[in-house]
């Protein structure tokens, strides 16, 4: 691991913090040495001397002083940072505890590694024309301290990197003071690179690796667990208090690193070296044994294969564009890495990286998107053909539908539903257009769900309108205000969208949480049917998971929408200007127009103040008031506490039912597909059958481990409720048919609020639906649901899809309304982001009350991090041209033809699905089955044509794509690799 620290206090003391030790008496093999391409400059080698030190930190480099003129004139300057690499704790024990120098110095040739990587993010900045500029130099000077303690005395081999406030542009140029965003933002890239350098390493020293290529995390084999435990004292007080204060994440725990630092002892070497011998004595025998076996391997080279790297560092690629369409080179190396972790290093994978590169297939990007800092930005030409796709979709549902009523009746329903001026107009361009893919872009609570009732009641009985959402609690509750049936995306596309033509209006809200794979499918079936697509969304609220901004992208490229400024939601004048503001990105009025903001100590204890106060409140007023959190970890903390001030006032009984539940194990569609990413104890179900291998639909199957096949292919060993033990090969399925669950325990009383995880048919329940438990016999509980009142009797033995149901994330809340809001808001949460604070308070009609450790802090997070997500084009520089009016010149004879050849399908196809009803309602079941074979053949046919979609248009336009991508040609625009058709 690396951990990156801005160092305080004067020179000196640092200096000697670093050259003398802190905690114990060094030992004669703990050295110090410079490094980076500076030192070399400098003419500095071998061990650090801690006056030239000291000098180098207070910025004196020769006649040259670094730093700014503060107070009274004095020159401020500060001094570094400093990057703490930690080896694993098995690593420390062979090596310390046993004495095995050569992982010693394994780790230091790894840091090395690592360092060099680091380097390369070496940045200064200054000014240009009036603009601050970053620059890459390359160029650092550091000092490596190597230790073999932590501040608890435990065994911890871990070097301490720090690297001076200080770079210039090539070697004797002037020293400018160092800017460390880029390498903040790669430090976790580093940490994979310096394990990844560590594990192939210890290979060839002979030792075993026991890896997890989901965190990129290692242990030598053999080295018991609980000696690990034992020797991470410092480790368990760290992970202690961020499992109390919700912290997940890496720059979150770092936060517990700090507050759970002791007293510091002194004490020297050799007393360090008995004190590790005699915790380890009952140990000993396995650790010989591991060292015995590591020294009979010894020496065998172990050369990663190029199709082992070729595979690793795809991954990469494929894992970084399932969540966004541009990242960073490093996150896509970083999972390459990790995902292959003690099988590939760096140098194996970062040339493959290059092809990419140089084949078009990955894409550079020069343009800033999202709000991350890209410090190398990267997407791929899949990922921008995805979204060149929206495009092409959005220029055929030009004048492709007709008007679904007329202006007399479009007004007559406007005035009678009480309309106001911005809806109003909205209606008739939802009732007036003739394309047939229009959106609604409005702020959170501007009345959309008012609106489709409107226009449901304007279209007259010819027109059926459908809500969808990408969750299930927001397609019912358009449903439900719309006075229309409902359903999810996902159910629709898992259709196919059967049973659906162009007398339907497919009415999708929450359009901003679709990803770009879900946009483009919902596309093809508006196009494939000819059904009207309205989408309905909010840029500033909380967006996809997955890759991609298609809403907000559409919207850029041409999509035709009518805009809602105004928020019928919020009835306070201070809740209206919290939310006016938090839109504006004016976070510090936002939080001051709040009902009140309660800031200072941990979120542990922030959580028990929320509850405490939300607990003071009547019953009824509970019931409208909503605790909203921002991610899972502080979810189950407010849970606890809730349960235990329920408990305390009897409002839920005292006596408790342990169960057992099933929580997602958050699994990417990419790592579904290969067995290294599935362990021991998970829990899996599919959503089809496998007549095959005997799986069925829905059944649990429990993990054993990883096997092998024939050819050495990995297996997922699975056993069913009859011991049946199972072979399976996740490459030969979807992904989207697969669910891995993690199983955890949850006490449960009569009088608990319970809410659904997983979408339930069979028990009619709703994702995210909550009720109340009434009764509880066993595992069996008489559950009343809130969204209608019903009772029902569920074995929770059975169905475990389910978590107590005080506190609810913000995704979920999402789409609903309440009185009053309580919301969460760690600050070292990494879900803290504008568009997630925004969403929260806006779930509120008249007040918010929100907890947070800082609200200076939390102020510069909002401000910092957006949530926004990232889009390939606008990377690219590409959106203009992309948009349907550029691209009108070239195309617009194409697609009137195309156009053309999707009404002859789709009446073709209308044609079939009729004939096989009337077959149907006359009872000839022979005949429906051949029309049924008929239609499926035209449904597929027309299925394989539009995915093919974007590949015919790459081949139509190649040439042109080729003329376009010569540095010189005439035509102003470029492809950047996309490989579409456009000029």
């Amino acid at each position: 691991m690396i951990h990156p620290r801005r160092l305080k206090g004067t020179a000196a003391n640092i200096a000697r913090y670093y050259s003398v030790g802190d905690y114990y008496t060094k030992g004669a093999d703990e050295g110090s040495a410079w490094g980076g391409a500076l030192a070399a400059d400098l003419g500095l080698e071998g061990t650090v001397d801690p006056a030239l030190f000291q000098q180098l930190l207070a910025g004196k480099i020769g006649d040259q002083q670094l730093g700014r003129h503060g107070k009274a004139g004095v020159i401020e300057h500060h001094p570094g940072w400093d990057f703490a690499v930690s080896a694993p704790k098995s690593v420390s024990v062979m090596a310390l505890v046993m004495g095995d120098d050569r992982i010693a110095q394994a780790h230091e040739r790894a840091v090395s590694t690592a360092l060099g990587y680091l380097e390369e993010h070496a940045m200064l900045r200054h000014r240009m024309a009036g603009e601050i500029v970053h620059e890459t130099t390359g160029r650092l000077l550091f000092a490596r301290f190597t230790e073999h303690a932590s501040r608890e005395l435990d065994p911890h081999l871990h070097t301490h990197v720090v690297v001076l406030n200080m770079t210039n542009r090539e070697a004797d140029a002037p020293m400018a003071s160092l800017e460390t965003r880029a390498m903040y933002a790669e430090q976790m890239t580093a940490g994979q690179v310096y394990r990844n350098e560590l594990a192939h390493g210890l290979r060839e020293l002979g030792y075993g690796i026991d890896r997890d290529p989901r965190t990129g995390l290692f242990e030598i084999s053999g080295v018991p667990q609980d000696l690990i435990t034992t020797m991470s004292q410092r480790a368990e007080q760290i992970d202690a208090h961020a499992a109390e204060n919700g912290l997940t994440g890496q720059a979150a725990r770092r936060i517990s690193f700090y507050e759970t630092r002791g007293a510091k002892e002194k004490l020297g070497h050799e007393s360090l070296q008995a004190r590790w011998a005699a915790r380890s004595a009952n140990h000993r025998e396995a650790l010989d044994v591991v060292r015995t076996e590591a020294s009979s391997r010894e020496d065998e080279m172990v050369v990663p294969h190029r199709a082992t790297s070729a595979r690793a560092m795809l991954f990469g690629l494929r894992q970084a564009e399932g969540r966004e369409a541009v990242s960073n080179l490093g996150q896509m190396l970083r999972l390459a890495l990790s995902s292959h972790l003690g099988e590939v290093r760096l140098a194996d994978i970062r040339p493959l990286a290059d092809v990419h590169l140089a084949r078009r297939k990955l894409l550079e990007t020069h343009e800033q998107t999202g709000d991350a800092v890209l410090t190398r930005g990267r997407t791929t030409r899949r990922a921008a053909r995805l979204e060149l796709a929206l495009s092409e979709h959005l220029a055929l549902a030009i004048d492709d539908a007709r008007p679904l009523a007329s202006r007399e009746r479009l007004q007559e329903v406007s005035a009678d539903a009480g309309l106001t001026p911005a809806q109003r107009g909205a209606l008739v361009h939802l009732g007036l257009s003739s394309d047939r893919v229009l959106g609604v872009h409005g702020v959170a609570g501007a009345g959309k769900s008012t609106l489709i009732r409107a226009l449901r009641e304007a279209a007259g009985e010819d027109t059926e309108l459908i809500a969808l959402a990408p969750t299930s609690s927001a397609s019912a509750n358009l449903g439900a205000t719309a006075g229309i049936p409902s359903r999810t995306v996902a159910s629709l596309l898992a259709t196919g969208g059967r049973g659906i033509d162009d007398r339907h209006v497919l009415v999708l809200d929450e359009a901003g949480q679709l990803g770009n794979r879900q946009a483009q499918r919902m596309l093809e079936i508006s196009r494939m049917t000819g059904a009207r697509l309205v989408l309905l969304g909010d840029n500033k609220q909380t967006g996809a998971i997955e890759q991609g901004k298609p809403f907000w992208l559409m919207q850029e490229l041409g999509l035709s929408k009518a805009t809602l400024t105004e928020s019928v939601r919020q009835e306070t004048r201070a809740m209206k200007a919290a939310v006016t503001q938090a839109r504006a990105g004016e976070y510090a009025a936002s939080l001051a127009s709040l009902d009140r903001v309660v800031s200072g100590s941990t979120a542990g204890d922030l959580a028990k103040a929320l509850v405490h106060e939300w607990t003071r409140l009547k019953p009824e007023n509970r019931a409208n008031t909503n605790i909203l959190v921002l991610e899972n970890a502080t979810r189950l903390i407010v849970n606890v506490e809730v349960r235990k001030a329920l408990k305390a006032e009897g409002a839920v009984a005292a006596e408790d039912s342990r169960l057992e539940v099933l929580t997602p194990a958050g699994m990417t569609a990419q790592e579904k597909y290969f067995a290294r990413f599935y362990s021991g104890g998970q829990v899996i179900t599919f959503s089809r059958d496998n007549a095959g291998l005997g799986l069925t639909r829905d059944a649990e199957y429990r993990v054993l481990g990883i096997g092998k096949g024939p050819g050495g292919r990995q297996l997922v060993q699975l056993i069913d409720e009859r011991g049946r033990t199972i072979r399976w090969d996740p490459r030969l399925g979807r992904a989207s048919q697969v669910n891995v669950f993690r199983t955890e325990q949850r006490d449960l009383s009569q009088g608990d609020r319970i809410q659904w995880r997983l979408v339930s048919h069979e028990l009619g329940v709703r994702n995210a639906e909550r009720g109340t438990v009434e009764a509880l016999r066993g595992p069996v509980a008489t559950i009343r649901w809130d969204s209608d009142g019903r009772v029902q009797q569920v074995d929770l033995s059975q169905h475990k899809s389910w978590d107590h149901g005080y506190a609810e994330t913000v995704y979920s809340a999402q789409s609903k309304t309440y009185d009053r809001v309580y919301v969460l808001a760690p600050v070292n949460s990494p879900l803290v982001t504008g568009q997630n604070y925004y969403t929260a308070i806006t779930r509120a009609r008249f007040g918010v009350k929100l907890w947070t450790e800082d609200e200076k802090r939390l102020v510069d997070k909002l401000e910092r991090r957006t949530g926004e997500k990232t889009s390939a084009l606008e990377g690219l520089g590409r959106l203009d041209r992309s948009s349907v009016r550029q691209r009108e010149a070239h195309h617009g004879d194409r697609w009137n033809r195309i156009r053309s050849e999707d009404r002859a399908a789709r009446k073709a196809r209308k044609a079939e699905l009729a004939a096989i009803r009337e077959a149907e309602e006359r009872g000839d079941q022979s005949l429906a089955t051949v029309l049924a074979g008929r239609a499926a053949t035209v449904v597929g046919a027309l299925d394989r044509w539009l995915t093919s979609l974007a590949e015919r248009s790459r081949l139509a336009g190649h040439r042109e794509g080729q003329q376009s991508a010569q540095p010189h040609s005439a035509n102003p625009e470029r492809t950047n690799g996309v490989g579409d058709h456009d000029r």
